[in-house]
């Protein structure tokens, strides 16, 4: 059923930098994959960032390419649309291709590639891979518009701020500053412009110190919950956190897998987790990662990485119209490409924070030309001489 297989590098320049506490990014870097199924083409992305999984691009393309192709199209069970999805989600293939240090970015790109070309061979949606898998009726989401929260990273000054406030948003998260004081000034003047929901992301830069002393401010703010606030997985220092301030904990770097979760969920460290696809592995993984973690107890926000070029942001889209999430983020690829990558392209409606349900087989997006011209091929498989070529 695997004909070939392409691993290729993008980096795209950003006309628009996103910026938080602990890091600044101005250049997309993501390993892009294409499978060909019978003849069908599917697209796949991940997006490695060191400071969450530990990957770079250089490691996922390893992993990707360490790949025993011809086993895995044994492995798969392509008899239906149902058992091709059904199978491939019980693989772990994080660890199928990291072993004993999963690579979830790289199973992101590979189960993305997959699903996309299976959904497309079957002539179905991405979302009715995920709806093979059994999820609770109470986590499903009605259909319609998707609800995005706003995200307010640190390049936005005061002027932008005061104007993506007056479009009303449901939710708002404030990216932190190093300077707690700074922060909270941010804090307070978005919470006299909205009504909305509040979030602090602090992206792991605060010292267990630092989040101690803001605790009563962000308390007193009503904050509904503070993200990554200190040192990835200091699981007593959250702990503490929250019995101590009665605030609650989101983790996001310190989340990427079931072991995390077992683990947030033991030290009690956290009442939410951040799933974006590519830290968790793929969509099949992130959907599954949610019903464990409603089954726990906790909350779940769908968030992005950013940079995402365009099958990621079409497989969370898909997600997104599957999973009734506390949150929802979009991401801003029109903001921060210089044309539109993918076909169609991305589009939110940020006047009303809500996004459509993207139409059309598998992700229901394809590169555009203006990525096509960034997409830069580094290996390949071909079922015909059965091995990985470099390029």
């Amino acid at each position: 059923m695997i004909h070939s297989v392409e691993i290729h590098v993008a980096e795209v320049p950003m006309i628009r930098s996103f910026d938080h506490a602990g890091a600044k990014r101005v250049t997309t870097a993501s390993v892009l994959v294409t499978v060909d199924v019978d003849g069908i083409r599917g697209y796949g992305e991940g997006a490695p960032r060191p400071y969450v999984t530990g990957e770079t691009v250089g490691s996922v393309v390893a992993a990707l390419a360490g790949l025993d192709v011809a086993l895995l199209a044994e492995v798969l069970d392509w008899r239906s649309f149902e058992s091709a999805a059904s199978s491939l989600g019980r693989l772990d293939v994080s660890r199928l291709l990291g072993g004993a240090a999963p690579a979830p970015s790289a199973a992101a790109a590979l189960e993305t590639a997959l699903l996309d070309a299976v959904c497309r061979h079957h002539g179905r949606p991405l979302r009715d891979a995920l709806l093979v898998l059994d999820i609770p009726a109470e986590m499903r989401r009605d259909d319609g518009p998707i609800p995005v929260s706003l995200v307010l990273d640190l390049s936005r000054d005061e002027a932008e701020l005061r104007e993506l406030l007056a479009h009303r948003p449901r939710h708002v998260k404030v990216k932190a500053t190093k300077d707690i004081g700074e922060c909270l000034g941010r804090i307070e003047l978005v919470r006299e412009l909205t009504a909305a929901t509040v979030s602090v992301d602090v992206n792991g830069a605060w010292t267990a110190e630092q989040l101690a002393a803001a605790a009563p401010s962000l308390r007193a703010l009503g904050i509904a919950w503070i993200e990554e606030p200190t040192t990835a997985r200091d699981w007593g220092v959250l702990r503490h956190f929250r019995h101590s301030t009665g605030l609650d904990v989101m983790v996001d770097e310190s989340f990427v897998d079931e072991q995390d979760l077992r683990l947030a969920v033991e030290f009690e460290a956290a009442g939410y987790v951040n799933i974006r696809v590519s830290k968790c592995g793929g969509v099949l993984r992130s959907a599954q990662l949610a019903v464990q973690a409603h089954g726990a107890g906790l909350g779940y926000q769908l968030g992005v990485h950013v940079g995402e070029t365009g099958p990621l942001w079409g497989a969370g889209r898909a997600l997104a119209s599957v999973l009734d999430a506390v949150t929802v983020e979009a991401g801003r690829p029109d903001e921060w490409f210089a044309e539109p990558l993918t076909v169609p392209a991305f589009a939110v409606d940020r006047r009303n924070n809500e996004v459509e349900p993207l139409t059309g087989n598998g992700t229901g997006v394809v590169p555009a030309a203006a990525l096509l011209r960034h997409m830069r091929k580094v290996r390949s498989w071909d079922a015909g001489a059965g091995k990985w070529t470099d390029w």
